[in-house]
């Protein structure tokens, strides 16, 4: 198990890290196990460490296996000494990747990657990595109506269109989720990469993402929303270019013709 990714969301170092305390040598597909985690501010590592509540939650968990064909989104409770726990099963051998989403009381909101590996067989599934901009669900149909490429490094714009029996959903169709229109989670295939964004709605889109993608990368991208009190999760695949890939492109045709 290792631990990186230890740093606020804008970047800054924190002494806080999230740390998985429980023994992850047995853990094995198809098994109950509960995991549990501790806080720690290495600066005074025998300390407590209250964590805010955000979005109705103070700790989110996000588990994905290493292709990023699987996804869950989990609330650990908290005990009495200060640690949290949640009961899980992987459902497959192999890598797994777990994001700790949260924010220690007096510092930034911070995502702390951990790796777990699972014993057991390893899911055999085509790698997502071709682009798909459209998913079902539960019957709703759900388009990225993007108008422009994704681009690394510029403000992207993610327009989420949703149709049931052929009907448009609008934003009042949409059910709070834990405190916000939806929720979306990004993770870039190459450096494992963590965004969570928190879309509004306008009179267009039920759902419309504003987020900056730190590198060109494939990324799979999962959006969760309610509608009528139940939970739908989606998943897609987002090709994400440099800025200047189109441009070097034009410019280096334009500099044979000087």
């Amino acid at each position: 198990m290792n631990n990186n990714n230890h740093h606020g969301h804008h970047g800054q170092p924190s002494p806080v890290e999230m740390k998985l305390i429980s023994d992850t040598d047995a853990i094995v597909a198809g098994e109950n196990i509960r995991l549990i985690f501790r806080p720690v501010n290495n600066n005074h590592p025998e300390g407590s460490v209250p964590l805010s509540i955000q979005h109705e939650a103070e700790f989110h968990l996000i588990i994905v296996n290493n292709q990023l064909t699987s996804f869950e989104h989990l609330h650990p409770q908290r005990n009495a000494d200060g640690s949290y726990f949640i009961d899980v099963t992987f459902h497959h051998g192999g890598t797994y990747l777990i994001y700790a989403d949260y924010q220690a009381e007096g510092y930034a909101p911070q995502t702390d990657r951990l790796t777990l590996q699972v014993k057991g067989q390893e899911q055999q599934v085509a790698d997502e990595t071709h682009e798909k901009l459209t998913a079902v669900t539960d019957g709703l149909h759900l388009a990225i109506a993007a108008t422009a490429p994704f681009v690394a490094g510029a403000e992207s714009h993610i327009p989420v269109t949703i149709t049931k029996n052929g009907a448009a959903l609008n934003a009042a169709d949409i059910a709070p989720y834990l405190g916000a229109v939806a929720h979306i989670i990004l993770i870039g295939r190459e450096d494992k990469d963590f965004l969570h964004i928190h879309p509004m709605s306008d009179s267009q889109f039920p759902i419309i993402g504003h987020t900056i993608f730190p590198k060109a990368d494939i990324y799979r991208m999962w959006i969760q929303f309610k509608t009528e009190g139940v939970l739908h999760t989606t998943g897609f695949t987002m090709h994400v270019k440099n800025s200047n890939t189109a441009e070097s492109a034009t410019s280096h045709s334009h500099h044979h013709h000087h």
